[in-house]
């Protein structure tokens, strides 16, 4: 089964009040559809279905970014690309730019292989379900110290 027929069948009422011709182009292996806020939703759901809290950011000065997700003390900045000029995005570059966010984890996920330039990381699309926020870590408390000696018998 290919990747984009995986897709089809987990989002397929979504994919259904979008276009009409969507899913046979779909299923024919039709690449070349510029559907982003397809994307995007499939993207919000796999997000959601981890319990992260999503954050659309708009800014006239800025432009838009898709997803700014927070994880303990760092922001990871998602961007979904459909098309073939995924290495375009101005709001992305512009926020990174910006020295005061202090903005290192910035992931464009496309049609691409995985790839490294200038603060950006460039992800195949399916690599999102490898995302997850890092567990909160914590201190044992001084009153539960019994885990650290075996019971005695």
């Amino acid at each position: 089964m290919k990747p984009l027929q995986i897709v089809f069948m987990r989002y397929g009422l979504a994919l259904c009040d979008v276009d009409e011709n969507l899913q046979f182009d779909l299923l024919q292996g039709n690449l070349h559809i510029n559907h982003g806020s397809i994307l995007e939703n499939v993207f919000a759901q796999e997000l959601a279905s981890k319990n992260i809290d999503l954050t659309y950011y708009d800014q006239k000065k800025l432009g838009e970014l898709d997803f700014v997700v927070q994880d303990q003390n760092r922001i990871h900045i998602f961007e979904i690309k459909s098309g073939n000029d995924f290495q375009k995005h101005p709001a992305l570059s512009k926020a990174i730019e910006n020295k005061e966010w202090h903005l290192d984890d910035n992931y464009v996920f496309s049609k691409s292989n995985l790839f490294c330039a200038e603060k950006i990381t460039y992800l195949p699309f399916y690599m999102i379900m490898f995302f997850k926020i890092r567990e909160q870590e914590t201190l044992v408390g001084l009153n539960d110290l019994s885990m650290l000696f075996p019971p005695q018998s």
